[in-house]
């Protein structure tokens, strides 16, 4: 398992599951031979590799998959009243259901964008402190105070720094980003398709009364 800059974590060794038979947590072995638990919420699967997300990024694909889905239910509730289709009741009783559950997911998405934004005054932080360290160091090999090899070593480990720092600052400002899109209503939910099946339709004299195959999805 690598971490978002693809620097080797270590081994997935086990994974820990409740009474249900989920699985709640990935046991991993670090490269200093000790076991680590995480929440298999922050694993992402990207061909044969395996990723550690940051906690800001895990949340957010949870809010991502929910929020968009508990919006459009409550726009087909209120569908459903206009129509007559359910007694009125039962409609508000929803509505401050789905309507509480908004609110929450609303309030963590706010927690999620606060969050986010210190992140990234911490990496801007850092890549100015990364700078200034090259400076120096560009000044130190000029007035030929280092060794070639030493420079070279110290110079390639900072440029790999500030890279990476770039990413994690890009990937905070993508987040909060998309966060801002879901609270926004730009961010449509992903439905998912159900089994192909085989319902029978009205024959026509014509097709001498055989089934027709059909192929039924979820709208």
């Amino acid at each position: 398992m690598k971490d978002e800059d693809e620097k080797e974590i270590g081994r997935i060794a086990s994974f820990l599951i409740d009474s249900s038979g989920q699985v709640e947590e990935v046991l991993v072995e670090n490269k200093q031979g000790r076991f680590v638990k995480y929440p298999v919420e922050r694993l992402k699967v990207s061909k044969d590799e395996v990723f550690l997300v940051s906690p800001i990024g895990a949340k957010m694909e949870v809010l991502s998959e929910k929020f968009p889905f508990i919006s459009k239910k409550r726009k087909v509730l209120d569908k459903l009243s206009e129509n007559k289709v359910i007694p009125t009741e039962i409609y508000e009783n929803l509505c401050k259901e789905f309507d509480r559950t908004l609110e929450e997911m609303k309030n963590e998405a706010q927690s999620l964008i606060e969050d986010a934004e210190k992140q990234i005054k911490a990496q801007e932080d850092h890549l100015k402190s990364l700078q200034l360290s090259r400076t120096f160091l560009e000044i130190e090999h000029e007035m030929e105070t280092l060794s070639e090899e030493t420079y070279q070593q110290s110079r390639i480990s900072i440029l790999k720094e500030i890279k990476n720092a770039q990413q994690r600052k890009l990937s905070l400002l993508k987040t909060k980003d998309k966060v801002i899109s879901i609270l926004q209503g730009e961010e449509e939910p992903q439905v998912k398709q159900v089994p192909e099946s085989r319902v029978e339709a009205e024959p026509t004299p014509s097709e001498e009364q055989q089934a027709i195959p059909v192929r039924v999805t979820q709208g």
